[in-house]
């Protein structure tokens, strides 16, 4: 499946695939298999043909060049697959500070992806779970956006001085504008708390990043794959919480006394 990880038995695979439709294992087999029809030597030739392609599907199995190529056409094509998600968000789109974060945070996908790339090993696992975050990533920003945006067109401070003025000024002719007034600042400080939740939140999780990257350059000398795949499920772990980060900031516009 497009959005499933991308694991070192998927690469597995891939490398059998290309050593069984190697052109030179497989025009080698052909040309023994029509040598022993032509010769009337099908029985010897045959399985000879066979042994032969074996080898050269082996050798190509093995070649790192080989591999290294299957692996870069794995990682294009899951890397276009991912970008055809969706538009990416133009963190100069965006208000400064939510901007920063996103620009952060990209700036750290590309980190990430050059520590993977000069590992060269197939850590694809992390990469996906990276594109996922960051794809979460953008969508709360842009949550954050409008929360910033609407902040901005009535500031809480504002609102509360409002409300003082018609509290003060008295009157039952007041009362509901007071009432309505004071449910808007209810709400306008929840969505504070929100956009403040959003930007406590994403700075922990790019110093999170930041390690993630530093434990692909310690790994670089090694062939762990557990030790792959628990970077890959700790992203998965921090894209998790943005999941559950953009859900509270929905909350601000759904809870009731709106």
């Amino acid at each position: 499946m497009a959005d499933r990880p991308y694991s070192r038995s998927e690469y597995n695979r891939a490398l059998i695939a290309n050593a069984l439709l190697d052109p030179f294992a497989v025009v080698l087999l052909a040309v023994m298999l029509v040598a022993g029809f032509v010769l009337g030597a099908i029985a010897i030739l045959a399985p000879l043909g066979l042994v032969l392609y074996g080898v050269a599907g082996a050798r190509a199995y093995l070649d790192e060049d080989v591999a290294n190529a299957v692996l870069e056409r794995r990682r294009g094509k899951r890397r276009a697959t991912l970008e055809r998600g969706g538009p990416r968000v133009d963190p100069t789109a965006l208000a400064p500070p939510i901007g920063g974060l996103v620009a952060g945070a990209l700036q750290r996908e590309g980190r990430i992806r050059e520590a993977v790339e000069r590992a060269e090993l197939p850590y694809t696992e992390v990469l996906d779970e990276v594109d996922r975050f960051v794809r979460a990533m953008e969508g709360t920003a842009a949550r954050a956006q409008l929360l910033y945006e609407a902040l901005a067109e009535s500031p809480p401070a504002q609102v509360e001085a409002r409300l003082a003025e018609v509290q003060a000024s008295g009157g039952p002719s007041r009362s509901e504008l007071a009432a309505a007034l004071t449910g808007q600042v209810t709400v306008l400080r929840r969505m504070e708390g929100q956009l403040q939740a959003f930007y406590d939140q994403m700075e922990k999780i790019l110093v999170e990043l930041d390690t993630v990257r530093g434990s692909l350059v310690s790994l670089s000398a090694s062939t762990d794959a557990a030790g792959s795949q628990q970077l890959a499920a700790d992203v998965r772990g921090l894209r998790e919480e943005v999941g559950a980060l953009a859900e509270g900031m929905s909350e601000a516009y759904e809870r009731p006394g709106r």
